[in-house]
């Protein structure tokens, strides 16, 4: 067995506390880059979301979606107050359900639970009224516009996710992000058979649009 000196003896415990410390100081320093590498995953992990949803929260800055609703309201209420008036002035039952659409040659027609010359009359009565054509006109193209855009703000504002095809159709410019303009460009990619919104039963050119009086 060797024997040690005492001075041999008297720096042990200094070379074990320079091992510890050695230990301790490598041992901190692969956790903090554990750490450190932990944190750059995680980073880059999250920034794809984190861009979507910065994305989508500057397209819901640039829709004014109660704008769009107050705007398109008040054709809806002409539409309704012209229907009305159209069965008080043939002294017809103010709660007849009454339905307009287009007919295949581009027309006004209504259609409800009346006598054959009851519907012609007003149906007469409105294509000659290029007022209420007009708001049909603008009701037909923008309604089924602005209940998609209202459904997808709401999901988006709901659950934090984005909608690229959503997102292209509103532009960088507010200028250009009008009712009208954006119903432009959700009925051209309607016409490019994109996958938009498979639950929406109108035509891309309003032609199926009906709009219900006592529905």
């Amino acid at each position: 067995m060797a024997h040690i000196t005492t001075e041999q003896a008297l720096q042990i415990p200094q070379q074990l506390r320079k091992q510890g410390s050695n230990s301790g100081s490598e041992q901190a320093s692969q956790a903090s880059q554990q750490d450190a590498d932990k944190g750059k995953r995680n980073y880059l992990s999250d920034d794809p979301v984190t861009l979507k949803q910065l994305e989508s929260r500057q397209v819901l800055r640039n829709l004014k979606v109660e704008t769009y609703k107050s705007e398109l309201g008040q054709d809806n209420s002409y539409i309704k107050e012209t229907l009305r008036n159209k069965l008080s002035e043939y002294n017809l039952s103010p709660n007849t359900r009454l339905s307009v659409s287009r007919d295949m040659f581009g027309n006004i027609e209504v259609k409800g639970a009346l006598l054959n010359t009851d519907l012609e009359r007003i149906n007469e009565d409105l294509n000659a009224s290029s007022s209420f054509k007009d708001a049909f006109s603008r009701v037909s193209q923008q309604q089924p516009t602005l209940n998609y855009v209202d459904n997808v703000v709401k999901l988006s504002k709901a659950y934090g996710v984005g909608n690229s095809l959503f997102n292209s159709l509103v532009s960088e410019e507010t200028e250009f992000n009008k009712l009208n303009d954006i119903a432009h460009r959700y009925q051209a990619l309607k016409s490019s058979n994109e996958p938009i919104a498979p639950d929406d039963a109108h035509s891309s050119n309003g032609q199926n649009f009906q709009f219900i009086l006592n529905g």
